[in-house]
């Protein structure tokens, strides 16, 4: 019996180092690809510049057939800088060592400035690029250089595989999918497209199709595993539909939070981030002292205040217990959240009264720092 315990706990022991061997080894390929990638990237955008000035003729008169080598050469200059660029977040999205940095936003914006730039692009390949865009769309939190590279990718690969004369449509819907509220965009070329078994693969990195596909339009295939990535980090979906030789429609969703459900996505998102820079974050709720200033005019009014003098870039405000409570989820120990309340101080004609709990000095569980903040908020000790 003893040499069963001995044996479960000497593998429990080389499972456990084994782990940490692989998590240890990860960070060391992560950490090679980004050294690798920058000291790429460094001398490429020298060549690049030298070959610019060249083509503007600062360094004298060229000819016609010189300058079509020097576009050439530029052209594959931007291919391989787009190549280690998509290397470079691939291996940051794997290794979940991505900061992401939301905010609340109508990604009606986000798609009307990728179209603009992408509109003439498809022009020039004898291409139809037309937006269908709901108006009624509702603002979801977002990362939007991370949606606008997503974009990017998209758009370009509905350009790059399309046949000229072909056509590129966006759109963008609301939509209720296994029981939440989302938001749907549908990208949809007139391309090449491809067969049902590969459209399985397409988002998977150096899948199948990628030899004979990047071989005839470029690439190594990475654009739409790092879409992936990304769609992933947003607590969304993505997924292809296509038809060889009629085209393919790319969709993806993201989530929309209503109340409590966006207070709780914030709250884990931002102590995620909390436990992985090994720092601190406060979680602040704020309520009238009084009931007859409970309502929802001087709420708004309230809110604005608290998001003037809230200054992190990753610090959130939100409403939480179905409206009832502001929330503010500072980046920031208790010394910090003071300021916070300092700043706020005399700013509001109404008068609040808050509570603290500050992660992980209080406690390094949810629930936990979310009781610890309602208990204090309720006390009615603390005013402003």
């Amino acid at each position: 019996m003893m040499d069963s315990q001995e044996q479960i706990k000497e593998l429990r022991q080389a499972l456990l180092k084994a782990g940490q061997d692989i998590e240890r080894l990860s960070r060391i390929k992560s950490d090679f690809v980004a050294i690798i990638s920058h000291e790429l990237r460094t001398p490429l955008t020298a060549i690049k510049e030298s070959v610019s000035l060249v083509l503007d003729g600062v360094a004298g008169p060229i000819n016609v057939e010189q300058k079509n080598f020097l576009c050439m050469a530029k052209k594959n200059i931007d291919r391989l800088v787009s190549i280690i660029t998509n290397i470079l977040d691939f291996s940051r999205l794997e290794s979940g060592r991505v900061a992401m940095h939301k905010r609340k936003i109508d990604i009606n914006e986000l798609i009307r400035e990728s179209y603009a730039p992408a509109k003439d692009m498809a022009k020039k390949e004898n291409i139809r690029f037309e937006l269908d865009l709901s108006e009624d769309m509702r603002a979801t939190w977002l990362d939007p250089d991370r949606m606008r590279q997503v974009f990017k990718n998209l758009i370009s690969n509905a350009i790059k595989f399309n046949k000229p004369g072909g056509s590129i449509d966006i759109s963008s819907s609301g939509a209720f999918i296994n029981g939440k509220n989302v938001i749907k965009i549908a990208i949809e070329d007139t391309g090449i497209g491809i067969s049902d078994e590969q459209s399985s693969e397409l988002f998977n990195v150096f899948n199948p199709l990628d030899t004979g596909m990047t071989r005839s339009y470029s690439g190594v295939g990475l654009g739409l595993a790092v879409c992936r990535r990304i769609i992933d980090f947003h607590g969304g979906e993505i997924w292809a539909e296509s038809k060889k030789n009629i085209g393919t429609k790319i969709i993806f969703t993201l989530p929309i939070y209503e109340k409590d459900d966006e207070f709780n996505f914030l709250l884990d998102e931002s102590m995620m981030k909390a436990g992985y820079n090994d720092s601190s974050l406060a979680l602040i709720f704020f309520g009238p002292r009084n009931k007859k200033d409970a309502d929802e005019e001087k709420y708004v009014r309230i809110e604005k205040i608290i998001k003037s003098v809230v200054r992190g870039p990753d610090d959130r405000v939100v409403r939480f217990n179905q409206g009832d409570v502001i929330a503010v989820m500072a980046g920031t120990d208790r010394e910090g959240a003071g300021k916070i309340l300092a700043r706020l101080e005399g700013k509001t004609k109404t008068s609040l009264r808050y509570g603290l709990a500050v992660y992980p000095e209080d406690t390094n569980n949810k629930i936990d720092l979310i009781s610890k903040a309602e208990e204090c908020l309720k006390s009615g000790k603390f005013t402003i």
